[in-house]
């Protein structure tokens, strides 16, 4: 046990310089994305990021709802069961033109078909 620790301390300085290097070469390529980002943004939106940030800073003791500007406001994607349902819900609508129709409406209405037929013989 006593090996295993002092064989981890002696390799730390290798695995710390590299984790160093990877970090710092981050920094620069974080640096330049962050830039893009800056540039890309309106300079009305910016000042009012920043006219909101500091009224956030200052009041966050006091009332630490404010601090929700900082929550992200993405909506969630769809699940894979949500999608395949609005799928299927997209593509059976009977009155859609036949180049919207998907293959399991076309199947369905031959099934249907089908019955009717055997309905009309009986």
């Amino acid at each position: 046990m006593n090996d295993s620790n002092f064989c981890k301390m002696i390799h730390m300085k290798r695995t710390l310089f590299q984790k160093y290097k990877l970090a710092k070469n981050g920094i620069a390529e974080s640096g330049r994305a962050f830039d893009r980002l800056d540039e890309a943004a309106p300079s009305h939106l910016k000042t009012e990021w920043l006219a909101q940030e500091r009224i956030a800073q200052s009041s966050r003791i006091r009332d630490p709802v404010v601090m929700d500007l900082y929550d992200i406001n993405i909506k969630k994607a769809p699940s894979k069961k949500e999608m395949k349902l609005r799928l299927l819900e997209d593509g059976n609508a009977c009155n859609a033109a036949p180049s919207h129709r998907s293959v399991a409406m076309w199947i369905s209405m031959g099934l249907a078909i089908e019955e009717a037929q055997i309905a009309l013989l009986i």
